[in-house]
């Protein structure tokens, strides 16, 4: 059973409720009135032909049955009147229906009620005693007839009983169920009609959160919700929705992008390894079967223990790029960014004493770090700008105070790192990718200084881990300018673990 179904029996079920309620409520209202009206007629039948009862049972001449027949004229009255020695003298009114064989005096005194002086009332078979002067009402049945009467005794052993029938009565209460019943039933009808049309546009939006569910089960994760009234509960529901399929397709994209990465990290970290994996098994291949030449062993030894080295130190920087990768808690202490600084332009200036490097330094920059991560990161940016430019090119290091408290300038609290190299620079399609693992330029690979290709993804993921990020500005031509922003102690994580490089998996020119 539909939804829309269930709602609009449950719509016509309330609505048939509430109407027997009230019709039933409106039925028992008029019977009780038309009871009262009923009792009403009775009290006045004290008086019949304009003569009290008692002066009609004081003149023998009108106590015949042509006298009553007078006194009691066209109405609906039943009198019954039982003498002294027993006969029953019943009159009925012209608009009375025909009494009933058994005299209703015979009834109620089998039946207990009415009372020898005037007995039982309230609208059904109870019993009770009223005074001579107002005998209460009360129901008989006789003959399948319904009888209102109430009697009374007088002197000299004379019982009188005045009765009104109540098929009037049943019959208006019938009417008024039957004119009941056919207008709840067109009330029901249209409220069905008008329920089924009314939940088919309500329900509506429900409907297309159906297809749409269903075009994304079936591929189509852009699909989305149709928006709805802000204020109603569907359209709630929709943004919802909205929100919660956004998440998941960010959600899913990223695992694809990530599975993706996995595998293209796989391919790529196996085919650096390869490469000196097969000069290390070339190389003791000759040697062991004794096809080197005496005085080219040694150098054959070297070049296996350079590969050994160049391979143990890839692995390191794929341990290490894991270890960012698994976002590991990192140790964060207070150190001075400008002393990593000053020994790293040490190393430079030794390493290449022919390079003109120049830095600007401040006396002190305390920040909040890994000493080790950020002496590494500080030292591959000066190692990039040294193997990929030519001897001859100038090198400036510049640090300031202060962090990225937005992307148009430094906060209080961090500091600022650039590492300019005045170099022939890259294009834009190399500089997009300089940060993403494995990754070396054309020229690079050509000249033999690609390096492995992870020193800049593990500047990026050491960056991110610390809060911070790294951009680089190039232009062919201009040279580049790798630019380091860490953020404020205030603005770091609280846990400070290590992150993934930018684009998930980062890279290196180094």
């Amino acid at each position: 059973m539909t939804l829309r179904l269930k709602l609009m029996a449950g719509l016509v079920a309330l609505c048939a409720l509430g109407l027997t309620i009230a019709g039933t409520a409106s039925a028992f209202a008029l019977r009780s009135y038309l009871y009262d009206r009923v009792d009403q007629q009775l009290g006045r039948a004290e008086v019949l032909g304009r003569l009290p009862v008692a002066t009609l049972l004081t003149r023998p001449s009108r106590l015949d049955r042509a006298g009553m027949e007078r006194a009691v004229g066209p109405t609906d009255y039943l009198v019954e009147i039982r003498r002294a020695n027993g006969t029953v003298l019943r009159v009925a009114g012209s608009a009375s229906p025909p009494p009933p064989a058994t005299p209703l005096l015979d009834v109620a005194g089998r039946a207990g009620i009415g009372g020898a002086s005037g007995g039982a009332g309230g609208g059904g078979a109870g019993t009770g005693t009223g005074s001579p002067r107002s005998p209460a009402p009360f129901t008989v049945v006789a003959d399948r007839e319904r009888y209102r009467a109430v009697q009374r005794a007088f002197p000299g052993g004379t019982r009188v009983l005045v009765a009104l029938p109540l098929r009037p009565v049943a019959d208006t209460v019938r009417r008024l169920v039957r004119i009941e019943l056919a207008v709840g039933a067109a009330v029901l009808a249209a409220v069905a009609a008008l329920a089924w049309l009314w939940l088919t546009r309500g329900l509506r939006p429900l409907r297309q959160m159906v297809g749409t569910a269903a075009a994304i089960a079936g591929g189509d994760l852009d699909r989305r919700v149709p928006a709805g009234p802000p204020r109603s509960e569907t359209g709630q529901l929709a943004m919802a929705l909205n929100a919660m399929l956004g998440q998941i397709q960010t959600a899913f994209d990223a695992r694809v992008a990530s599975q993706e990465q996995v595998r293209r990290f796989a391919a790529e970290a196996s085919h650096e390894l390869r490469t000196p994996l097969t000069s290390i098994r070339g190389y003791a291949d000759l040697l062991r079967a004794g096809m080197v030449p005496a005085d080219e062993a040694d150098q054959a030894l070297r070049r296996i223990q350079q590969e050994a080295a160049r391979m143990g130190d890839l692995v390191d920087d794929l341990l290490y790029l894991a270890h960012l990768d698994e976002q590991r808690p990192m140790r964060r202490v207070e150190l001075d960014l400008a002393d990593l600084v000053r020994d790293a332009v040490a190393d430079l200036r030794a390493a290449a004493p022919q390079r003109a490097v120049h830095a600007e330094l401040p006396p002190s920059c305390p920040v909040l770090g890994d000493p080790d991560a950020l002496r590494q990161l500080v030292g591959n940016l000066l190692a990039n700008a040294r193997v990929h430019t030519p001897p001859d090119a100038a090198v400036e290091v510049r640090l300031r105070a202060g962090g990225p408290g937005h992307r148009l300038g430094p906060a209080p609290g961090g500091a600022v790192l650039d590492v300019i190299d005045h170099g022939p620079g890259m294009p834009p399609e190399v500089a997009d990718h300089v940060f993403d693992r494995f990754y070396r330029a054309a020229d690079s690979r050509a000249q033999g200084r690609g390096g492995s290709g992870l020193g800049l993804s593990i500047v990026a993921a050491t960056a991110q881990a610390h809060g911070g990020r790294v951009e680089v500005i190039s232009a062919v031509g201009t040279g580049s300018t790798f630019r380091l922003l860490l953020p404020p102690d205030h603005q770091l994580p609280g846990d400070a673990v290590g992150l993934t490089a930018p684009g998930g998996v980062g890279a290196a020119v180094l």
